[in-house]
């Protein structure tokens, strides 16, 4: 079994259970007429990505479409995909890496739709790989036989860490990565349990303010550009209920140029979904959604993935992308 397969034996042990519940999908199955709202339960986690959920409720665009959405809070995509096969959730935001992670463990799973992409310019940037103020890490290259603590193991910003510390010439598997919450990575840094954290915001602003050292963007200087978080469906579903995945995506389409055009609307929105204080919001980097994906940009992650040792080799994404008929 590879250093890298524990994390995916979670994802792999679904599989059976998945395959027996894929054929109860269908919440927004055929309740009566074509006039009828189609309800829908979407699952989120709660960031700025998430927000034009929220606009296109606001804006009128679901209801446009005739549905009914009902936001659903997520933490990991460990607790979406089953959630999906069991129709407590009929489409889950999620991100790129736990998406092929599970698609290449056979799970019946298809992405029906793009949200955005990771930024190219560090100031749209959310996150950083910050170091200890006393560790004696001052560089990246600083970081060979040192520990790093990321928010899940196999993860999307283990995976950028990776490549960004291959492109400042450290080898990988000399840095230690270590699974810590995102509220207990300043308290890590600070105390010296880990000699560099990959942080997110709000917690980014509080570590700055404590002097601790900006090292790099994995994101931006490591994956920038590549489709950051999807929209995804059981198979069963997307087969069932092929109308209602248009009129999502559509929906969520609109949402999103509407959101690029008037950013303060996400800022309207963010206190709707998350635990920003207004000055939060008020300073909190957005980002820029875009729904255009294709086979490339998810075979692009499979080939990162299989170098890296995420997935086994000869995973094919060709089928993954749905479409309608």
């Amino acid at each position: 079994m590879s250093r890298f397969s524990k994390p995916l034996a979670a994802l792999s042990a679904l599989t059976a259970g998945a395959l027996l519940l894929t054929g109860c999908s269908g919440a927004a199955s055929s309740e009566g007429a074509e006039s009828q709202t189609v309800p829908l339960a979407v699952g989120i986690t709660p960031i700025a990505n998430a927000a034009h959920v929220y606009i296109a409720e606001e804006q009128g665009f679901f209801e446009e479409e005739g549905l009914d959405v009902t936001p659903t809070t997520i933490q990991t995509a460990a607790t979406a995909i089953p959630s999906l096969f069991n129709d407590e959730l009929q489409i889950a935001l999620m991100a790129s890496v736990p998406t092929v992670t599970a698609a290449s463990k056979g799970l019946p799973i298809k992405v029906v739709g793009g949200s955005d992409r990771y930024p190219q310019d560090a100031k749209n940037d959310t996150t950083a790989l910050i170091a200890s103020a006393d560790g004696g890490v001052e560089s990246l290259k600083d970081l060979a036989g040192k520990t790093v603590a990321v928010v899940g193991l196999k993860s999307t910003p283990e995976l950028a860490l990776r490549v960004l510390l291959k492109n400042a010439g450290v080898d990988p598997d000399g840095v230690k990565t270590v699974e810590i919450g995102y509220p207990d990575m300043v308290p890590a840094l600070e105390t010296n349990r880990v000699d560099a954290a990959f942080i997110v915001d709000p917690f980014l602003s509080k570590a700055k303010s404590a002097g601790l050292e900006l090292l790099g963007h994995p994101f931006t200087d490591g994956i920038g550009g590549m489709t950051a978080l999807q929209w995804v469906a059981s198979d069963a579903f997307t087969k069932e209920q092929p109308e209602t995945i248009q009129k999502f995506t559509r929906a969520m389409d609109r949402a999103g140029k509407y959101a690029n055009d008037n950013p303060e609307a996400i800022r309207e929105a963010l206190p709707k979904f998350t635990a920003l204080t207004p000055e939060l919001v008020k300073s909190s980097v957005l980002p820029v959604y875009d729904s255009a994906l294709q086979t490339d940009d998810i075979q692009a992650f499979v080939e990162l993935m299989t170098e890296e040792g995420f997935i086994d080799d000869g995973y094919n994404p060709e089928d993954l992308i749905w479409s309608a008929k």
